[in-house]
């Protein structure tokens, strides 16, 4: 039975555990007043992924989504992962990417992206993991939208080697806008 079994069989939280260690990590994208604009639900062009790399065990924990403002209609959230690392084709970093312990012991191997402007590679054997759309438009200023999508909505995914779980938010006229935190735990693949 690898490290990473005895955890979860050992700890009633092994997550704690994985931060007292330094291996919880999130990414922003949006910060402070200024939110990401959404993009066209397109192939291979998610609004925020995080990339694993060979080597690596992410387990993704939480997605918090917040939708500022949804002007068009059928506004949809499809969380995804796939069975290969996609890249970052064209798209910026994260908006902010760090450990959750603040002095930061273990490095991160995984890379936050946002906002695919062209293909990214295509993903291999994808699967949603979580979806939810909202049929109308909200303006901004009234309750925003989205939440907290946990492990267990997901159905605990495990991304192993090369992989990415990704997020794409779309509607079917003015995209949304809003804000993006990705939380994840990162092991070693030899934990396995």
């Amino acid at each position: 039975m690898g490290q990473l079994a005895t955890l979860f069989r050992n700890y009633q939280n092994p997550f704690e555990v994985l931060a007292e260690q330094g291996r919880m990590f999130a990414a922003n994208m949006g910060t402070v007043t200024t939110p990401l604009t959404f993009l066209v639900t397109a192939a291979n062009r998610p609004d925020a992924w995080v990339r694993n790399p060979l080597g690596a065990v992410m387990l993704p924990y939480s997605l918090a989504v917040t939708l500022e403002a949804m002007a068009g209609t059928a506004t949809e959230i499809d969380v995804r992962i796939a069975s290969n690392d996609i890249g970052d084709g064209t798209s910026s970093a994260a908006s902010v990417s760090r450990s959750l312990r603040t002095d930061a012991p273990v490095a991160s191997l995984c890379t936050a992206r946002q906002l695919a402007t062209a293909n990214t590679t295509a993903e291999t054997t994808p699967v949603s993991v979580y979806r939810k759309t909202y049929i109308l438009a909200n303006a901004a200023g009234e309750d925003a939208k989205g939440g907290l999508i946990t492990r267990e909505q997901m159905g605990n995914p495990i991304c192993v080697n090369a992989s990415t779980w990704e997020l794409f938010v779309a509607a079917t006229t003015t995209q949304a806008v809003g804000f993006v935190v990705m939380t994840w735990a990162e092991v070693p693949a030899t934990w396995l």
